[in-house]
């Protein structure tokens, strides 16, 4: 039997009505920051808002827009998030909820970090992802061999996005945004 990694708890995604009335509530009421928004390449191509109160994460909660009684695919949840330690991590992730009957996975490179998205036994979505050196302008979704060695990940990674606007150490990114923090609250 496979040894299941310890995870952490990370973030939500909600699926949401009103984008911008939400995003309103969650920066405005809880004193959240936008740290990136897009669009994703789904049918629709909802538009995704990060937000985040903590230099450490990128977002805390994450906004789709889509939701239809029930959410784009069933459930108001859009996903629960959990880091784990590291690549070797995350395959092992897979091995474990593929020997508890998890026939389903998305592999998905972020730039900013590597995930494995699966259903739990009633079908909400579970991402568990590690992190890669680097901040990426998000939504990034692209596919992620997990049969590469950590090496060729990495490397593939920084080079698929080294052009991309606003890539960045994570180091770097996180300093900025905890300088955009304090400004927000001094304002205050």
């Amino acid at each position: 039997m496979t040894d299941t990694p310890r995870v952490c708890f990370s973030h939500v995604g909600i699926h949401v009505h009103d984008i911008e009335v939400m995003v309103g509530f969650y920066t405005k009421l809880l004193g959240l920051e936008v740290t990136d928004r897009g669009r994703l390449p789904l049918p629709g191509e909802p538009r995704i808002v990060f937000l985040s109160a903590d230099p450490k994460e990128h977002h805390q909660i994450a906004l789709v827009e889509g939701r239809r009684d029930g959410g784009i695919l069933g459930g108001v949840i859009n996903q629960l998030s959990f880091h784990v330690g590291s690549l070797s991590e995350l395959r092992a992730m897979k091995a474990a909820a593929e020997e508890a009957g998890v026939e389903r996975f998305l592999p998905l490179n972020h730039g900013r970090g590597w995930s494995l998205y699966f259903p739990d036994p009633e079908g909400n979505s579970i991402e568990c992802f590690v992190d890669s050196p680097w901040h990426v302008r998000q939504p990034v979704v692209d596919p992620l061999d997990l049969s590469l060695s950590d090496q060729e990940i990495l490397a593939r990674t920084e080079a698929d996005y080294r052009n991309a606007p606003d890539f960045q150490p994570m180091k770097s990114w996180e300093e900025a945004f905890a300088r955009r923090l304090e400004e927000r609250r001094d304002e205050s």
